[in-house]
């Protein structure tokens, strides 16, 4: 399964606070199954692509980092592979 992940900051931004969060991605590395990371050029977030076997890969992850991030994750699937019900049910 393919989710794309977005996430927002949230309070505090202080050096501080960002070293503390920078610390625990240290410590916990990429997501499991991540395909691509991506920072949002304003700075307020960003976006993970992953593909996961289950919720619960990442579902821990989101955890180690709610103080900080507000995350929303939908399923997602490539346009090779939707295409084809498109054009069953529209074609």
């Amino acid at each position: 399964m393919l989710l794309a992940t977005r996430y927002k900051f949230k309070g505090d931004q202080s050096p501080d606070t960002v070293r503390e969060m920078l610390a625990v991605f240290a410590e916990r590395g990429a997501t499991e199954g991540e395909v691509a990371h991506y920072v949002a050029a304003d700075g307020r977030g960003g976006m993970i692509i992953a593909e996961v076997d289950s919720m619960e890969e990442g579902y821990e992850n989101l955890l180690h980092f709610q103080r900080w991030m507000d995350f929303e994750t939908t399923p997602v699937m490539t346009i090779e592979q939707a295409l084809p019900t498109i054009m069953k049910v529209f074609g």
